[in-house]
């Protein structure tokens, strides 16, 4: 039976199996779980897609003897490597970045703890945010984590400052110069002030929401940072980690989220799973 045949092939191969064999099987399958988890994370996966597709015409063509198709589909392959470079090389830069990552984070101390700075900073930057959002003053903070965000801002005008809960509000006052734009908080500070972030192009966020809460969850699909948004209209307080939007937030929930972020980010838990869909969409909608 075509059972036993395969029983006595496998036992077959198992007999001349190396333990090298194994190190290099194992070694394989986490480069590959490693990989395709870093493309889901990313804008990566429709590219693929679309890859894909190319190749499964490219054969269908060559099967269909559509010549003429075939030839141009087959040319545009053979400059796919060069092509594929140019696509992903946002995503190339990341995954270098991620790569050389250092394996202890800034935001904790010597004993895997956060770190009294960095709780302070966190405190700062949740009392500010509601000081903010009682008085109704808009305001977009990014927490830079472990990607660098440098690629991905354009203009912004270098603070140097300790975060302090104060000086956010200053800088967010309306019709100031500082207010406009986001703020960069880079090792535990303001590093830089009116930042233009990318705008999420993602088609299911509600139309009602604005430019601040498209940056800050661009900002976040692209890296790992943490954005704060601060909605100017309702005085809602937003966070946006990994693509997606929690909102409905106070300065004591805002100070616990963004430790546990900064935290699951540090011990390479996956964080998704903290999202629930159900309870965002349900706060979404009293935002």
């Amino acid at each position: 039976m075509w059972f036993d045949s395969f029983i006595h092939s496998f036992m077959n191969q198992m007999a001349v199996l190396r333990i090298t064999d194994l190190i290099d099987i194992l070694a394989v399958s986490y480069v590959v779980y490693k990989a395709l988890k870093f493309v889901r994370a990313t804008k990566t996966m429709q590219l693929i897609k679309g890859i894909v597709l190319l190749v499964m015409v490219t054969q269908i063509s060559a099967l269909a003897k559509l010549n003429t198709l075939h030839y141009i589909l087959s040319n545009v392959l053979q400059l796919g490597l060069i092509a594929w470079l140019i696509m992903f090389q946002p995503e190339l830069r990341r995954l270098l970045e991620h790569v050389g990552r250092s394996s202890v984070s800034k935001w904790f101390n010597s004993k895997g703890e956060l770190g009294e700075s960095a709780t302070r900073m966190i405190r700062e930057i949740a009392h500010g945010a509601q000081a903010m959002a009682n008085n109704r003053v808009g305001a977009l903070i990014v927490i830079e984590n472990e990607d660098n965000v440098s690629n991905l801002i354009s203009s912004g005008i270098s603070v140097q400052a300790q975060v302090s809960g104060e000086l956010l509000e200053n800088i967010f006052v309306p019709n100031t110069p500082l207010h406009d734009g986001a703020v960069l908080i880079r090792d535990e500070k303001i590093e830089l002030a009116t930042c233009v972030l990318p705008l999420s192009q993602n088609p299911n966020i509600r139309q009602e929401l604005g430019t601040r809460h498209r940056a800050g969850i661009g900002i976040s699909e692209e890296s790992d940072a943490i954005a704060i948004i601060v909605s100017e209209e309702t005085g809602r307080i937003s966070v946006a980690y990994k693509g997606l939007l929690e909102t409905g937030l106070d300065e004591e929930t805002l100070r616990i989220r963004v430790m546990q972020l900064l935290s699951s980010s540090v011990m390479k838990k996956d964080t998704d799973a903290k999202f629930d869909w159900r309870t965002i969409v349900k706060r979404g909608k009293d935002a």
